[in-house]
């Protein structure tokens, strides 16, 4: 989408007194790092801001959201009546499930809410949309966002958007990567962002837990379509046994992808109120986008999510097949 619909979401944000800005449940660095970077940007400009955060956050992106920590409003049906604002910005998603428990909360508010994400699919009731399938990260549109606001990049917007950009190209690896997203990084770096630094607290800051979680979920990967696709799965009993947090579960997808052979690897996690929580990541010919929105779910080609009912062992199955029938 051309950036016009950017200029027009940016005049009207120049508008508000007060914004509070959501993003997606489970986040990740690009998700927190657009949160945190837009309400630096915006209280640059003198707005009073809240970012509203659907718990848990990851201990990791603490540190970001410690950037603005007078304006943390964690959400719940109690706190719903905390947030003050005649506007609403959601940022690194589009999608009503990702955005539970506030989706309802959202859509209430849906002639106030104005959304910037670069996923491919979203379904939130809204005012504004600019969708921006070509950003490698929604940290892209938010350094465009300052740009077109006239707000100097600061060290600690930079770092925010640095912790987006390496978090949601998988340091600078995946097929999303474009010149544009290299000549962002050298903005974010010529202000002061430092890649060391947030290799460490991103990549070298995790608890024993999510170790141990991790041998659990590789000691039973399984391998189907001549090993084409590669399946792990925990359990609410390995969640349990690791006294492992729900987000300690990031990244571990991205593990069977080490195999040649493989082209999609599946994750699923059991949830507590039994639901299977399913990430899907390919290589250049699968596209799990597709994949999940037969499930209702969405993302990208190369990266997607979806939810589906249990038992584990059904949603396996249903979620193979499905992969299956995307192979080349």
């Amino acid at each position: 989408m051309a950036d016009n619909q950017l200029t027009t979401i940016a005049q009207h944000l120049k508008d508000l007194k007060r914004v509070a800005i959501f993003t997606h449940a489970r986040p990740d660095p690009d998700a927190v790092g657009s949160q945190v970077a837009a309400g630096l940007i915006l209280s640059a400009m003198g707005k009073k801001v809240s970012l509203v955060c659907l718990p848990p956050v990851p201990e990791s992106l603490q540190f970001l959201l410690d950037m603005l920590p007078e304006s943390i409003i964690h959400y719940s049906p109690e706190t719903a009546g905390d947030i003050a604002s005649d506007g609403i910005l959601v940022v690194d998603t589009s999608a009503r499930q990702q955005l539970e428990p506030a989706a309802a909360f959202l859509e209430s508010h849906a002639s106030e809410v104005l959304i910037l994400d670069h996923h491919i699919s979203g379904d939130l009731s809204h005012r504004l949309i600019h969708r921006d399938t070509t950003a490698a990260a929604c940290v892209e549109i938010i350094t465009r966002l300052g740009e077109t606001l006239g707000v100097a990049l600061t060290k600690p917007m930079a770092t925010a958007l640095l912790a987006g950009l390496a978090g949601d190209t998988g340091w600078f690896r995946f097929d999303s990567v474009t010149p544009r997203t290299h000549e962002v990084a050298a903005k974010l770096l010529a202000a002061g962002a430092a890649p060391s630094e947030l290799w460490g607290r991103l990549m070298q800051s995790e608890r024993k837990s999510k170790l141990v979680l991790m041998s659990h979920a590789v000691g039973r990967i399984a391998f189907y379509a001549n090993d084409r696709i590669a399946v792990m799965e925990l359990t609410q009993q390995d969640m349990a046994e690791t006294q492992a947090e729900p987000w300690e579960t990031e990244g571990l997808i991205d593990i069977p992808m080490m195999v040649g052979s493989v082209v999609a690897s599946i994750f699923l996690s059991e949830m507590p109120d039994g639901k299977i929580r399913v990430s899907l990541r390919s290589k250049h010919t699968v596209d799990v986008n597709a994949v999940c929105h037969e499930f209702g779910g969405g993302g990208h080609a190369r990266a997607a999510g979806c939810r589906l009912s249990g038992p584990l062992a059904a949603a396996r199955d249903a979620v193979v097949k499905a992969v299956q029938r995307q192979l080349p």
